[in-house]
């Protein structure tokens, strides 16, 4: 985001100081280039005088005489012509070329060519000038030709131009400074509500949040600040209300069964006890799994803060076994509901996880395939490690899993429609994918290769 913010100030920051420098480096150039002409047309002027004087006298070796002196005070050749083109003196290097010839040519008639090109630091390093010399009635009795010397020019505004390159340099790195601090404080807490945003989603306490930056992202953060306050404050409530809940519905439920249990059970009344005792023990059942579950959210939420509730409590939080170790409590359960459990052989693994934990997460697991999975099927157990992490997985050849089934499985308090008469509490899966957070873990729901529910539990290396 800050180079998003940065690229458009910087562009427009360089386009500004480019379109402010270029015409400075112009008026440079220009006003050196006019400074030039006028100290040449000075000192063409006294040429003039005295080229004027030698060519009415015939005083032509007074004249060389001075042209000499000239281009030993300027370093720059000149050429007087007589009014038929002729030399009549010279000082320096300068001959008669087409350029030269087309110089006398226009001064000869009386217009003085002075004009000297824009001098820039790789132009021409001279350029020739030409004036005429006008005697009695106007009219030209010779021609001067100047070479000017354009290197001194050129290196004044050579050391301008890197003047203001340097300044503008300068102005960018200031530019660049000050855009570098305004983003910087623009997009503090932008950052920092992302950061705290990422922090409510992974269920973790946000760092506290300074009011920094413009005064509207200063009412955001505060207004964030809020609402994670109450939303977590929320979930603490759910929480603390289903344990309460689950709590306090114990006493009445043990008072209704020992009333229950207290009442004859003979006659008419037989029936209907025998169906309130099945209903009491479904709901005894309920309340101890929802108890479950929020002690297991509860665990979840301070592992995502990065507190271990049982590893504070003195719990193990690893165990070493194999598969068949783990579920051969599990084998004449599954042998009653007809179903056929098949065990990947293989080494202990450690898992970083409590033993009554895995046990519960596996009773749930192997239950539900011993209900849902129907008789005949099989049931396969297999635990590996590698270089990923450590993978648990159960799964059955059960025909009975619907893909709607699939897409809401884990849904607190949902069981599969065609199974609705089987008793449970719809609770399990929940149960096992807050204990696999509270784990550090996750639990991974699919469709096994061999038709049934493929349940995997999932540990990654770190």
């Amino acid at each position: 985001m800050r180079l998003r913010v940065l690229l458009p100030l910087l562009v427009f920051g360089l386009i500004a100081v480019v379109a402010v420098l270029i015409p400075v480096a112009q008026s440079i150039a220009d006003s050196r280039t006019q400074q030039l002409a006028l100290q040449r047309t000075a000192a063409l002027d006294q040429v003039v005088q005295r080229a004027r004087t030698a060519l009415v006298q015939g005083d032509a070796d007074g004249l060389q005489s001075y042209l000499e002196r000239f281009h030993a005070v300027y370093a720059e050749s000149v050429l007087v012509l007589d009014e038929s083109a002729d030399a009549v003196a010279s000082a320096g290097d300068l001959v008669r070329d087409a350029e030269v010839d087309e110089l006398v040519t226009a001064a000869s008639r009386a217009l003085p060519q002075l004009s000297l090109p824009r001098v820039v630091p790789w132009g021409p390093s001279t350029a020739l000038v030409a004036v005429p010399v006008i005697a009695a009635g106007d009219l030209s009795t010779g021609v001067v030709v100047l070479r000017v010397d354009l290197r001194g020019a050129q290196t004044d505004v050579a050391r301008a131009w890197a003047l203001i390159v340097v300044i503008g340099l300068l102005l960018l790195s200031a530019l660049m400074g000050a855009s570098l601090l305004w983003t910087r404080w623009i997009l503090r807490p932008v950052r920092a509500l992302d950061a705290a945003v990422a922090a409510v989603t992974a269920h973790r306490d946000p760092a506290p949040l300074r009011p920094t930056g413009p005064p509207e992202l200063r009412r955001l953060s505060r207004a964030f600040v809020t609402m994670a306050a109450e939303v977590e404050n929320s979930l603490e409530q759910q929480r603390g209300f289903v344990a309460d809940a689950s709590h306090q519905l114990r006493t009445p439920l043990a008072a209704i069964r020992l009333r229950i249990d207290g009442l004859p059970r003979e006659g008419e009344a037989a029936d209907d006890l025998a169906a309130v005792d099945d209903d009491l023990d479904r709901l005894e059942y309920t309340v101890e799994r929802m108890l479950t579950l929020a002690n297991a959210e509860h665990r979840a939420s301070a592992q995502s803060q990065g507190r271990d509730v049982a590893r504070d409590e003195g719990a193990l939080r690893e165990c070493t076994l194999t598969a068949r170790e783990l579920v051969s409590r599990h084998l004449d359960r599954l042998t009653a509901a007809g179903l056929r459990l098949v065990i990947d052989a293989g080494t202990a693994v450690t898992i970083p996880c409590g033993r009554a934990d895995l046990d519960e997460m596996i009773d749930v697991l192997l239950d539900n395939a011993a209900k849902y999975a129907g008789a005949g099927a099989s049931v396969q157990v297999s635990l590996t490690q590698d270089a990923d992490g450590i993978r648990l997985i159960v799964e059955d050849s059960g025909t009975r899993l619907a893909d709607d089934d699939l897409a809401r499985m884990g849904t607190r308090f949902w069981r599969a429609g065609r199974d609705a008469t089987q008793t449970g509490s719809g609770l399990g899966l929940a149960i096992v994918a807050q204990l696999m957070r509270a784990a550090g873990g996750r639990l991974e729901l699919d469709r096994a290769l061999r038709g049934g529910l493929a349940a995997r539990l999932v540990w990654d290396r770190p």
